[in-house]
């Protein structure tokens, strides 16, 4: 046989061999993604529903790579079980060398009506992320508003002593407890906002909740003259009332005393490395990231349980100084803690943070671009007469982006369940009062509202339109 011949058909045979051998290759990486891909949706989906008429029906899956890996805090880990960046923001590293090492151990003081449901947000996604242990609670609340107790974590016991990673939820803060479950390096943070706005914003959610505010015809009605209105024994007291004071712990119904609240501020100082101002979020957010030593797009986030303007009432002055009175022990605290926050942005420098706030709303927008469809009004929520924001997903995108902007508008019961799901998978030896009960609901924000449930559909008749990047869309 001539030369060439033999030559020709080895080189077929080679490549015919190769070929096999990559097609075999592909298609038990591609199966292994798939098996991967529906275990992870299938956690996602199950443990939630978003559907309803008055939003667009969504749901997203995990784009994976079932291949073990070390993340940058040195674990290893399987990158099915990680969210991949929406999109590389190569900006991020330019603009902010981190030469620091990012805080895995957070503990956050979850106060009313401060926007502290967008923060939780932001660290839930960060720890989902990263793999870290999240301290539940049993009901969606550390026994609030009880004084926090480390029965009320879910899986807790004295005898493990097991110390968690991230601790998010509303409690009424004592710090001799939450030490026993957190890390001796934990940061403690937390978030305020001005007593007038939020003494209006607790009314307006809460009218029908607190026999305080039903009594009254209005917020304004009801700040003229509270002690008409106001009986301190009567059911959530706490929330027509130095609410802020009543979530550190202290007494929400003490008569004012300079001596008092200096020894309530010198607690909190104690007790907190860095206290947030809602009235300047995109501040605080800097602050934050400067403090956690996290990236960029770790700190952006779209606001979650929010009115919209036209439920917000605008008081005169003198409205204003009836609120500062009433809710007297708030004011002294939010005035001291505005101070200590300027003292801090002034130490962080002007220039420097006007330029990472800028970066900060800039990356936001994209996002926002990117994964928001609209923002529309919401329904009223259940217990009074603010009417939420809600968002129509954009999906028009690929299945990892589907995800990340999925889970950036998650509300804290969704997520909450989704954590819950993950670090406690349902299996028959599961004790029943470890699984997270439902007695009370809230507004849920965009991708679809089932009106009797906030949990996200399972992925189910809905499969085939989301890997087309279609969606059952409903009139508004």
């Amino acid at each position: 046989m001539p030369v060439w011949k033999i030559s020709a058909t080895l080189f077929t045979g080679t490549m015919v061999v190769a070929l096999v051998i990559l097609t075999v290759s592909f298609d038990t990486r591609h199966l292994a993604q798939i098996n991967v891909f529906h275990r992870v949706s299938h956690d996602l989906h199950t443990s939630q529903r978003l559907v309803s008429k008055n939003w667009t029906t969504v749901g997203t899956k995990l784009a994976v790579d079932p291949v073990l890996a070390v993340d940058r805090f040195g674990r290893s880990q399987w990158k099915g079980s990680e969210v991949r960046p929406l999109q590389t923001n190569k900006s991020d590293e330019k603009q902010s060398p981190r030469s620091c090492q990012p805080k895995t151990n957070v503990m956050f003081l979850k106060t009313h009506k401060t926007a502290s449901s967008t923060i939780l947000n932001l660290l839930c996604r960060f720890g989902d992320k990263h793999n870290l242990t999240f301290a539940l609670p049993t009901n969606y609340r550390f026994g609030y508003p009880e004084f926090f107790s480390s029965r009320s974590i879910k899986g807790f016991s004295q005898q493990n002593g097991r110390l968690y990673n991230i601790m998010c939820h509303h409690m009424r803060f004592r710090r001799l407890e939450v030490q026993k479950v957190m890390p001796a390096d934990t940061f403690y943070f937390t978030i305020l906002r001005n007593p007038v706005t939020l003494a209006e914003s607790s009314y307006t959610y809460n009218t029908f909740l607190v026999p305080s505010f039903h009594r009254s015809a209005s917020f304004v009605n009801f700040i003229a003259n509270p002690w008409k209105y106001y009986q301190p024994k009567l059911q959530n007291s706490y929330l027509a009332r130095n609410l802020l004071w009543f979530d550190f712990g202290f007494d929400h119904n003490a008569n004012f005393s300079l001596q008092e609240a200096q020894i309530g501020v010198a607690e909190i100082q104690q007790s907190f490395s860095l206290i947030l101002l809602a009235d300047y979020f995109d501040q605080s957010m800097v602050l934050l990231r400067d403090a956690l030593c996290w990236s960029l797009d770790d700190m952006i986030t779209f606001r979650l349980n929010s009115r919209s303007t036209v439920a917000r009432k605008h008081l005169s002055r003198a409205q204003e100084d009836q609120v500062k009175q009433w809710n007297a022990m708030d004011w002294y605290l939010y005035q001291h803690f505005n101070k200590t926050f300027w003292q801090r942005v002034e130490s962080f420098g002007k220039s420097r943070m006007d330029q990472e706030v800028a970066s900060l709303q800039a990356r936001r927008k994209e996002l926002e671009n990117l994964c928001i469809l609209q923002v529309r009004n919401g329904e009223q929520n259940k217990y009074g007469q603010a009417r939420i924001l809600g968002y129509d997903l954009n999906l028009n995108l690929s299945l990892p982006d589907k995800e990340r902007c999925l889970r950036m508008i998650l509300t804290e019961l969704q997520y909450t369940d989704l954590l819950d799901k993950k670090q406690f998978p349902r299996t028959g030896s599961v004790p029943k009062q470890l699984v997270a009960k439902r007695s009370w609901q809230a507004p849920i924000q965009g991708l679809g509202v089932n009106k009797r449930s906030h949990v996200i559909w399972p992925l189910g008749r809905f499969k085939k339109k989301l890997l087309r990047g279609q969606g059952q869309h409903t009139p508004h």
